[in-house]
């Protein structure tokens, strides 16, 4: 089926850019684009990094998931299975120079400054979570430029108007 993945918030951005940015995560989605892909064909093919690409996919709602039989299973225990949800991307965004800038400035940091700011936060929120605002104060950062790390993040993520650690990925299988 060919869906069309809208991008209209600048902040989409960071995720959408960060899907793609290493051979890895490029094969997997090329992989789940055709057909359904069990979680161990995956594993076995691309190992830890092709396991945490589809987290990743799954946390930026770019791949469908479903529970495959007993039977197409591991030792008779049903498994997900991951399919692409879009075939197309269409990017629509307009917004200040200032604000883009600031989102590229998020999609870009090399891994290693990034994981640093991402663990700080992860730290500092808790297993409660905090408000965006004490977060973006706490941090000196705008809430465009937090929005964009919980975007780009794997353990981190939003539920409502809180950023709390993400429940797929804690820090510690990172």
């Amino acid at each position: 089926m060919l869906r069309t993945k809208v991008v209209n918030d600048s902040t989409d951005l960071v995720p959408l850019l960060r899907a793609f940015d290493d051979p890895i995560k490029k094969a997997v989605f090329k992989e789940i684009q055709s057909d359904w892909k069990a979680i161990s064909e995956i594993r076995e093919k691309y190992g830890e990094p092709g396991e945490r690409a589809l987290e990743f996919f799954d946390k930026m709602k770019l791949v469908e998931t479903r529970w495959s039989t007993p039977e197409e299973g591991i030792n008779g225990k049903p498994q997900k299975k991951y399919r692409s949800f879009y075939s197309t991307f269409n990017i629509n965004i307009s917004c200040p120079v200032n604000e883009i800038s600031e989102i590229f400035t998020i999609a870009s940091l090399d891994d290693e400054e990034f994981e640093k700011i991402e663990e700080e936060i992860y730290e500092f929120i808790g297993e409660d979570g905090k408000f965006t605002s004490t977060v973006a104060e706490h941090f000196n950062l705008s809430n465009l430029a937090l929005k964009s790390i919980a975007k780009r993040s794997d353990i981190l993520s939003f539920k409502g108007l809180k950023l709390v650690r993400s429940p797929q990925l804690p820090l510690e299988k990172r």
